[in-house]
């Protein structure tokens, strides 16, 4: 009996100093732009929708041959144009609309294919087609986001790990949670403002780095 008495007095007093850490460090790394980005949106107004059709089928068939390019988010709206007298609607037509999200490592490609696009625009010699692009932007591709950001949790864990051998108290990780900061900002989020393409892209986007942010959140338990 007296054996279970001293050893009760020995823990009590450990649980009574163990005590909890709970901090926060943020990571930060930059990150080279690996792609080139615009969006490209093909319009055809007419009050025949078998017109508009027929136009939005012969760039969408251009569009998916054509493999020097990155597409994505395709997208395809047909819709009523109304025009407005004395407070009256009037049906004037419809608007079809054929857009995508065009990435390439190579500006270079990008220009080639939207000049290609605006040509064939030229040779239907109509106003009743149009072409717009948005700003050409280099970016950070989701692949390579994506494996950075995996670098990065690594790291986190690498830091900790450093970080508790210069604890004097004997500490262990209790928990660790990893949060992706505004730091960066996805491009496909970001406004750009829609112009219509008369000519190639003749001005090549500046190439600049993007930051990327985590922040990991430590709760350690130590005695």
């Amino acid at each position: 009996m007296k054996n279970l008495i001293i050893v009760s007095s020995f823990i009590v007093p450990c649980l009574l100093f163990s005590y909890e850490l709970d901090f926060n460090k943020n990571f930060k790394k930059e990150i080279h732009n690996d792609k080139v980005q615009t969006n490209i949106s093909i319009n055809v107004y007419s009050k025949e929708i078998d017109y508009i059709n027929e136009k939005i089928e012969f760039f969408q068939d251009y569009i998916n041959e054509k493999s020097s390019v990155e597409k994505m988010n395709g997208n395809y709206s047909l819709l009523p144009k109304y025009n407005y007298e004395n407070s009256k609607q009037i049906f004037v037509g419809y608007a079809g609309t054929l857009s995508y999200e065009v990435q390439s490592k190579e500006y270079e490609e990008i220009n080639e294919f939207v000049s290609s696009l605006n040509q064939i625009r030229k040779n239907m010699d109509t106003t009743q087609v149009t072409l717009s692009t948005s700003n050409v932007q280099w970016i950070v591709s989701d692949k390579l986001l994506q494996k950075n950001i995996d670098s990065m949790r690594i790291e986190t864990i690498d830091w900790i790990e450093g970080y508790l051998k210069t604890l004097n108290d004997a500490c262990e990780v209790k928990k660790i949670s990893i949060n992706k900061n505004n730091g960066y900002r996805s491009p496909r989020y970001s406004k750009n403002m829609m112009m219509e393409t008369s000519s190639s892209l003749h001005v090549v986007p500046s190439k600049t780095n993007q930051s990327i942010e985590l922040n990991a959140n430590y709760i350690l338990e130590c005695k």
